[in-house]
């Protein structure tokens, strides 16, 4: 009897670990849909400051520095940004340099980090040569980045365009028998040029995507296809007029897609979210104690899946603030009203799930901002959502360079 059970138990355990890989009704991929604060929590509210995004920037292959941003953005749920850079000085000609990023808001449905650690060689007066790696504990998924750096302004003004080859021995590390039909690969690139008071930066990863098969049933009892495919770009100008103005206008663009093909029917999927942001801000300091901020955002998003939980989505929003700070020598008080108007819409074949919202939606924040040094401040914020009458969340921002 004993055995008997035993190999019920050995039966089953592949059908659970196929149902165990299958998508449900609350899929993530619609987890931020009806949400009418989406983007004016992570792109007004809890947004860097012009001047801290400016240096951050400007620093970005010049020195190190860590910043980070959390935010609620609902009542169970954070916004997590975290930006690390090492740049190190190994010789005159060898230089070490890290990078770890990582993405946790919910307006983005990718949420992979991405860490890489490497050398640099420097190659005639401004240029170099650098090759990275992250040494990820599932040795499937390990990436490698090379390429070259030109530098000027005590890198401070940088080209840099690289080829970023990812999960580079999936095909040979994976336990699920997974094997490559299309090997992901990615043109990474970060550039700051410009004159005293104009500037042009960019940074973005464009790629294949993969494409997985996993013909063996008994590795891989769910799923029997993978593809994915996960770029984004941005483009800024930015003018710093005088020491106490400034103003930057950018367009932000994200393309995400991942499809699936599993062995049990009815769960087979084709999803795509395409998003596109134009945005501008400004920033001018008057009678030496106050400062106006002001932000637009317009923002259009087109997502849609075919198959499992077939749809349609679509939101277009313009999104505004308004920030005043009170200035003492080393920190200030803020003020600010935030605002957002979506238009969304959804809709499914069974129209049983359709729904439109286009609710005008409000903040009013108060914040508190601490400079350290020159190298180090501190922001925290609390708000409230004035149009739904309730707690609009806590915000903590840190950036620093050492």
């Amino acid at each position: 009897m004993r055995y008997i059970r035993l190999s019920i138990l050995l039966f089953l355990l592949p059908a659970a670990s196929a149902i165990a890989q299958l998508p449900d009704q609350d899929w993530d991929f619609e987890d931020a849909y009806r949400d009418d604060l989406l983007f004016v929590h992570s792109l007004v509210n809890y947004s860097y400051d012009l001047y801290w995004q400016l240096d951050w920037e400007r620093r970005l292959l010049a020195d190190n520095g860590l910043r980070f941003n959390t935010g609620s953005v609902t009542s169970t749920e954070l916004q997590s940004l975290v930006d690390l850079n090492v740049n190190h000085d190994l010789n005159d000609k060898w230089r070490f340099q890290g990078r770890f990023s990582r993405d946790r808001s919910r307006q983005r449905p990718g949420q992979e980090d991405q860490f890489l650690v490497g050398l640099e060689r420097s190659i005639l007066s401004s240029s170099s040569l650098f090759l990275m790696a992250s040494p990820e504990y599932q040795k499937e998924f390990i990436d490698v980045f090379t390429g070259y750096s030109y530098y000027r302004q005590d890198r401070q003004q940088y080209l840099r365009v690289g080829v970023l080859l990812e999960d580079v021995v999936y095909g040979t590390k994976n336990d699920l028998g997974g094997e490559y039909e299309q090997q992901p690969v990615a043109l990474q690139w970060a550039i700051r040029l410009g004159t005293e008071n104009w500037w042009v930066f960019s940074e973005g990863k464009v790629g294949t995507g993969f494409e997985r098969i996993f013909p063996d049933a008994a590795a891989s009892p769910g799923l029997v296809r993978h593809e994915r495919l996960e770029n984004s770009a941005r483009l800024k100008f930015t003018q710093t007029g005088t020491a106490d103005n400034a103003w930057s206008v950018w367009i932000d663009w994200y393309e995400f897609e991942d499809a699936k093909q599993y062995r049990q029917p009815g769960f087979d999927y084709d999803y795509t979210n395409t998003q596109i942001n134009f945005a501008a801000e400004y920033v001018q300091t008057f009678l030496e104690r106050h400062r106006l901020r002001l932000l637009a955002h317009y923002v259009q998003l087109d997502a849609e899946s075919r198959g499992f939980s077939a749809h349609d989505y679509d939101r277009k929003e313009v999104l505004g603030g308004a920030f005043y700070e009170y200035l003492w020598p080393s920190s200030g008080v803020t003020f600010a009203y935030a605002l957002g108007r979506p238009d969304i819409e959804f809709r499914s074949p069974d129209d049983s799930g359709n729904f439109n919202l286009d609710e005008y939606r409000d903040k009013l924040i108060l914040g508190w901002r601490y400079a350290f040094s020159v190298d180090a401040q501190i922001l925290i914020s609390v708000s409230h959502e004035v149009s739904t009458r309730g707690f609009g969340g806590g915000n903590l921002q840190f950036q620093m360079f050492f």
